[in-house]
This record gives C-alpha cells, structure tokens and sequence, in this order.
C-alpha cells in the first residue's frame, strides 16, 4: 500500500510541477541569501558573499534535479523533455531529418513488407479449428511419394488408427451448373461426409453433410460456397433446401460455407483453395478397388500426440495392409502422416527465410548509414555537448538524450516504413508464388505494426549508441578550445569501419541476388518441349447425365477438333486430359513395365498417363524423336496402342528401339492394359521446368475416356475473336456445355516461373537499395573528410602540394573502406551463398563470375562516390582553406 500511496504522491507531483518548481526555487533563495548574511556578517563584502554562498551551497540545478527525481516520475519527465528537445534539433536540419527518415523508411519497410509475408504464411495458423492437429496422410508407392490413397485405404485407416480422433478426404473435379441462366463451370469437391466439419465450426447457412448422405451412388445434396451463392443465387437465403441442377442432376442445396472459408492443401495436391461447390462421395469408398488412388487425406490427431507417434502408428497400418492384400504388397505401400501447415509452406520457406535475412542485411546496412549521418552532426554538436556537461549534466543523461534522439528518429522512420510496406505489400501480392495462399491483401495487422514498432526501436539503439558513445567520450578542456571544429581520429576510424561494414553487407547480397538473377534466366532459357507461342487452351468438361456413356463423350470431342479444324486461321486443335503446368485437376500417373518384365520389375517406375485425340503434338510443336503420331484412323478404330516419352523409352529400353515394342500399362478404366508403342516424342515439362518429375505415356482419347479435357488451339486468329468461335462452336454441339480456364498457354509457362521470379525481383529490388545506400555512405564520409580537412588540405597546397596529389590523397583514403568491405564481403558470400542452393539453377553458389562482378560493380560505385569529393578538394582556394580554421 505505501508502493502505491508513493506512486500516486510521485504522479501528482508530476502533474502539479510548476507550482512545486515556484516553491522549490522560493526555498533555495532563501537558503542562499542566508548563507549570504551569514559571510557579510563574517566581514566579507556582498560580492564576496554571495560567491562564498554558492561555493558551499553547491549546484542548484543539481539540486533541483534532484528534488524532481523524489518529487516526481523522473523518467517520464525526463523522456519528455527528450522528445520535446530532440523535435527542435530534427527542426533545425529538415534536410538531414528528411534523408535519415527516408534511409530508414527503405529499411523497416523492406522488413516490415516480408514479415508480413512471413506471418501470414509461416507463423500464423491456418484458419481452421484446432489447426496445429490437423495433418496431411500421403500414400507412398514404391519409390514414389507424396500420392493418394485409395477408398479401401481411408477406410482401413478409420478402422485400425488410435491416434487420429477423425480421417476426411477430398477429390477435385469439375462440374456445370444449368438451369436458369448461362451454363457455368464450377470447381467441385468431392468429399467424405466430414470433410468439411474438420476444416469449418458450421456453415453460414443450413448444415453439414449427414453420414448417410455419403455412399449413395448419386448426388442428392450440396453444400455451395460463398462466393457462388452470391454471384449465382443473388445471395438469396432461401436456397437452403431448394434444388439445383448440377452435372443435368438435381440436388439439394443444404448448406452455404462462410465466406472466409477456402481450401488451403500443399502444392501438387492438387485440391484448388476456391472451390465452388462440395458433394459427398457418391460411391461406396470401401468397395472401391483397392489400387485405384484418387483421395486426398487429412487427419486430426488426438490430443497431446506429436507426429513420430503417428507416423509409427502409419507405418504399422502401412505393415498391416501390405501383409493382408496382394496389390499393397506389389506397390510397396507406405503411409507418412505430416503437419498440414507444415505441408503447405515447405516449397516457400526456403525462399521466405532468404528474403528475410536479405532484408535484415538491408536494414544494418541503412542503420550504418544513418550512424554515419549522425557522427556527421557530432562535430557540429560538439560544444553543445561540451558545454552541457560543463554545467553538470552527467554522461549517462546526455547519452540517454542522443539515444531518445536517435529512437525517435528511427520511429519516424517506422511510421513512413508502414507507408512504403504497403506499396511493398501489393508488389509482393503481384508475385505470389503458390503456397502462399494464406497471404492476403490485410496482412498489416497488429503483429506486424508490433513487430515494426520494435524494429524501429532497436534500430534507433542499434544506429544511435556508437555516436552517442563518442560524442560524449570527451575532455572538457581541449573541446572547450577547439570550439568543437576538430574531428577525431578515433571517430573517423568509426565511419569507416561503418563503410566497410555497409559495403560488405551490400556484397552479399549483391552476389545472392546475381546468383537468382541468374537463376531466372536460366528458366527463361529452358525449353519446356513445346512452343507455347499463340497456343489458346480451354477447358471443358463432359460430365453429367449428357455423357454417362464413352461414346457421347468421344463423339462430342471429335467433333468439336473436326469443326475447329476446318475453320480458316487455325493451324491445329489438340485435345488433352491434362495440360502441362495445370495441377487444378488431379493427375493421373501409374505404374508401367516392358511387356516379359519379370514380377519384382513390375510396380517399380510410374509415369504420368494422359489421354489425346491426333493433333496435340502438332498444337504444342512437340517433336518427335522417333516412330509416329497418332492418326484419326487409330482414335476411329481404338488400336492399343501408345506415344511415350524418351524418358520412358530409355527407361524401358535402355538397349534398343521403343517402336513397336509392347508394354503394360494402366487405361482410362484404371485397369492394366497392354499397348504398342508407335512413336517417341521428347519430354515435354508438365510439373517443372527444372525437374523432369515423371515420365509420359499417351493414350488414344477413345481408349482412354476422362471427362475432363482442354482444348489446345494454334493460331494467328485474335484471341478475343478465337474465344468467341470456341464457344460457338461448343455452343452448336451442347449449349449446357460451360467452357471455362480460357488462357494462352504462355500463362502456364509462367505460372512455371513464378517462384522464381518471386525471389530474384525482391532480391534484386533490395540488392539496388543496398547499393544505393553504399554509395551514398562512401560520398558522406569521403565529404565530410574533405570538410574536415580543408585547412589541412590548404596547408599542403600552400606548401606545395600539386592538385593531383591531393586528389589521389582523398581517393585513396576513401577507397580504403571500401577495398576492406569488398574483401570482407567476399569472404562472407562464400559463407553464405551455398545456403542459397536449393533456390538456384543453371548456376552454383560460388560463381566466380557473379563475384567477380559483384566485385567490380562496388569498387565502381566507391570510386565514383569518392570522386566527386576529391575533385572538390583540388579545387579549393589555398586562402579561404587556411582562413577555414
């Protein structure tokens, strides 16, 4: 109680300190005219007196001080006093204020804007309920991971775990929406009856899916998300229970998702975040043939169970389904459980932590600069610091003063940073690579104005202490002489130490920034395998009670080739189930062996089917390394028989020709089937253009029959003109028919190099801003080293000294630093840029040319920042020099 009976007696203090100040100075009058009487009664005069008087008194400003910190909340006052006194000093120099906050404003913005990326997508959870249980369950087939499972899988699962509370699973389609209004294509989700209560507390409107609506061979019910029912249904909150036609079937629509509600599922999953609509699982999933994989599954485990428990409670259920089935056993099942936002950022943390200590780079090297600024001012602020010391003023309060300077000054700096991170936040919108769903355009909320305010303060210690440290390190006496006009040696050995430190920085990440440069246009430079130049695709999708036999299905797409075919300005129309670079439908890839190939050789290597009518190879300009191309006579009469890849070929027969060659492989049945090879097309890139992934076996359309194809149409037609004759032509075979995913097939080329892209426009944007600030740190201090020397600069020209001397004088004391920070930098990016690695391609870390030029370019940039000064100083009068002093 008396803790807080003095806290309040001190806040009061505080507040009523002017009347206190009047009394205060009423007391020590009184006190000093005492001792005052006192000495003139002793036999001295007045004057005498009053000396004697204050000698013994002591200090009155101490003694006011003093009675403040017992009276008051000294620090409050005090800081106050600080901030009051460090706005008039920043008044006085707006051109300095204005360069200092704008140096800092590139540097906390920089950070500030990636960890905004780094919260949203790294740090903050997913927004699903009790997400840090939720988990991802991949099938692993041999040698090949990360794949679906099986219907029979998820039920085993259900069945046999402990650990896991629940198992859901999800398979992505495509659907149409007709009746009222237009055809529309929606991205339909195909789930267990409690997918959607994992992943959501409860619909906006209406309810989940019953367990008896899963399983019933048709659809009867629909759940729609947000976004559909308004842009579709107008919103209209008495859809719940009203019938829609979906795929030419009506259904109930028994729920509306939130309309924050998304699907955020790992890359390669192939489960798109926007689905439109969800429908329960219309097939028995246990009597689903055990090898057919198409289910995407997560799970939630138990409370207070970590990973390493699952995942050997996985194996042993991975142990149990290889002893107990045959085709478990053949395909070498495995299961591996991992965290579900784990899963999804692992393909951009790697990129998200470079970008992040990039940034931090950026910003040393700004609080360098700003140092620099402020040992700038020092000298000016010499004998302001000398006389306050002079009167009393401890050390410890004049640096307490410098610091509250240099923190309000990197606050400021924050406060524009916020400003600049949100351009930078939509340029990092612009870029996203996938994976980082998560971030959205709102990412600036208060973990991220927590983390700049603290930013902002540590810089302003980071860059404020050294200065104060030295300004305030002094002898009363000679700075008192000199008048505060002489710079120290020790203070000029710390601005260079600050360029060198800056210029070694901005190395580092010059070189990490060539390296993804470079790695960039690398992918420029790959060849994908086809010519994406004036490729249209478009989507559609024959599903639905039209198309419930194969023949509909084939004479529907025939037709529409045959109809495009003919059409003038149309070079080629290929038909293909799965576009390269396209994941928003599930892929297809299985097994395959060479026709004899002895049982342990058999379920060893997969490769991506696809399904094509003739005419593809010939849209895409594919090139055939040997054999053929399918023609309409093979699509007409459904011969086995097949188009591989030559990575397939060499595979399958490393010792002879593929042609003619028979082998086994899975047809759009998802039974075995054995086919004919009669042609070798080289591997076109369809999940990367670094990484081959799988091989590719092409099917005949007819004998491979998917509901789910895109068109590939080459041409020199305009593409808004292309479009409409697309849709027409769709229109005259089926007007329910929605078509949908209308791009150029260059989009998906760059969709390709997006993460690339990604990383090497930040790094460069911060490499730039690095170099800018190198270079006005090494123009400052070689300035101001002019400016310091200017009389010693006319001495040595009143001697004698010629211009060129002088010049190379300044050059080589300039260049000092920067050679240093060059040196130093080089050793730290063959340090560093091994980290970088995984990031790079068609370069290696430690490129001797990228160093070298990195090299080259910061010595450029010091000899140019140093010039400017030194010609400066050969054109100084040797009169006005020496009157500097």
């Amino acid at each position: 109680m008396s803790r807080l009976r003095m806290f309040g007696s001190r806040l009061l203090g505080l507040v009523r300190r002017r009347g206190g100040d009047d009394n205060l100075d009423v007391e020590l009058r009184s006190h000093l005219d005492a001792l005052t009487n006192e000495h003139i009664r002793r036999g001295m005069n007045a004057e005498e007196a009053r000396f004697a008087a204050r000698r013994e008194f002591g200090g009155v400003e101490q003694t006011k001080e003093a009675y403040r910190e017992q009276r008051g909340l000294p620090f409050l006052d005090t800081l106050w006093q600080d901030l009051r006194f460090a706005v008039r000093i920043f008044a006085k120099k707006p051109g300095f204020t204005a360069v200092a906050i704008a140096t800092l404003a590139l540097g906390i913005g920089a950070n500030t804007a990636i960890f905004s990326v780094v919260h949203s997508v790294l740090l903050q959870g997913l927004p699903y309920p009790e997400a840090d249980r939720l988990t991802v369950v991949w099938s692993i087939f041999s040698n090949e991971g990360r794949g679906p499972a099986s219907g029979p899988e998820l039920v085993y699962l259900r069945e046999r775990s402990q650990l896991f509370e629940e198992f859901g699973g999800i398979w992505a389609q495509s659907g149409a929406l007709t009746g009222e209004g237009e055809p529309e294509h929606v991205r339909l989700g195909l789930v267990t009856s409690n997918f959607l209560s994992m992943l959501a507390i409860k619909p906006q409107l209406g309810r989940f899916f019953l367990p008896e609506e899963q399983g019933t061979y048709s659809a009867k019910s629909v759940i729609l998300s947000d976004a559909l029912w308004r842009h579709r249904f107008g919103g209209n909150p008495r859809l719940i229970g009203k019938s829609v036609h979906l795929n030419g079937n009506s259904i109930t629509v028994v729920g509306v998702m939130p309309p924050d509600f998304k699907i955020i599922f790992p890359e390669g999953s192939s489960v798109p975040p926007d689905i439109d609509a969800f429908v329960p699982f219309a097939s028995n999933l246990a009597e689903d043939p055990r090898d057919q994989c198409y289910i995407r599954v997560i799970g939630r485990l138990r409370k207070g169970v970590a990973i390493p428990q699952a995942q050997a409670e996985l194996d042993s259920i991975a142990t149990q389904l290889r002893s107990e089935f045959t085709v478990f056993s053949e395909q070498a099942l495995g299961l591996q459980v991992v965290p579900l936002h784990g899963d999804v950022v692992r393909n951009v943390r790697p990129a998200l932590l470079t970008l992040f200590g990039g940034v931090s780079l950026v910003l040393l090297i700004a609080c360098a600069n700003v140092a620099n600024l402020l040992l700038s001012r020092a000298n000016e602020r010499q004998r302001e610091i000398t006389l306050r010391t002079a009167v009393g003023a401890a050390r410890g309060r004049v640096i307490r003063q410098l610091l509250t300077e240099s923190i309000l000054l990197s606050c400021l700096g924050g406060a524009a940073a916020l400003l600049l991170g949100s351009w930078a936040m939509n340029l990092l919108l612009s870029l996203r690579p996938a994976g980082m769903e998560g971030l959205v355009a709102t990412a600036f909320n208060l973990p991220v104005f927590g983390f700049t305010l603290a930013l902002s303060v540590l810089a302003g210690i980071l860059f404020g202490l050294a200065p104060a440290l030295g300004t305030t390190k002094l002898n009363l006496v000679d700075s008192l002489k000199e008048g505060g006009r002489t710079v120290t040696a020790g203070r000029q050995r710390i601005r260079n130490v600050l360029v060198a430190a800056e210029v070694a920085l901005g190395f580092v990440l010059l070189v990490g920034a060539g390296l993804l440069l470079q790695t960039f246009a690398s992918l420029l430079r790959v060849n994908p395998g086809f010519n994406a130049q004036h490729v249209m695709t478009v989507r559609l999708s024959a599903s639905g009670v039209k198309y419930q036999t194969p023949e509909s299905a084939i004479h529907f797409f025939r037709e529409l080739q045959k109809n495009l075919s003919a059409t003038n300005g149309i070079d080629s129309v290929g038909v293909i189930s799965h576009l390269p670079f396209d994941d928003t439908l599930p892929n297809w890839y299985s097994y395959y062996w060479p026709e004899g190939a002895p049982k342990p050789e058999q379920n060893t290597v997969m490769a991506d089917h696809r399904s094509i009518l003739p005419g593809y190879f010939a849209s895409l300009g594919a090139q055939f390394v040997a054999g053929r191309d399918f023609d309409p006579i093979d699509a007409q009469e459904n011969r086995p028989i097949a188009v591989v890849d030559d990575s397939v070929a060499a595979r399958a027969w490393p010792r002879g020709s593929a042609i003619g060659k028979k082998l086994n492989v899975e047809n759009g049945n998802f039974v075995r089937d054995t086919v004919e090879v009669v042609g070798v097309v080289r591997h076109l890139q369809s999940h990367s253009l670094t990484d081959p992934v799988r091989g590719q076996i092409y099917l005949l359309y007819p004998r491979a029959v998917r509901a789910h194809m895109a068109l590939t149409v080459r041409s020199n037609i305009d593409p808004h003109t292309l479009v409409g004759l697309i849709r027409r032509e769709v229109a005259n075979l089926d007007k329910d028919m929605p078509v949908y995913g209308i791009l150029p097939m260059n989009d998906y080329v760059e969709k390709a190099r997006r993460p690339a892209r990604f990383t090497s426009t930040l790094a460069g944007i911060m490499a730039v801003i690095a170099v800018l600030l190198a270079c006005t740190g090494i123009y400052g201090v070689a300035s101001y080293s002019v400016l310091q020397r200017t009389g010693e600069i006319g001495v040595r020209m009143a001697l004698g000294a010629r211009r060129g001397e002088i010049f190379a004088m300044i050059m080589r004391q300039g260049m000092l630093p920067v050679t240093t920070g060059v040196l130093v930098g080089l050793g730290l990016s063959l340090v560093l840029t091994p980290l970088l690695s995984r990031l790079l391609f068609g370069v290696r870390g430690g490129d001797s040319v990228t160093i070298a030029a990195t090299g080259v370019l910061l010595l450029g940039v010091g000899v140019l920042a140093c010039y400017l000064p030194a010609r400066r100083a050969t054109r100084l009068d040797p009169v006005a020099a020496l009157r500097y002093e």
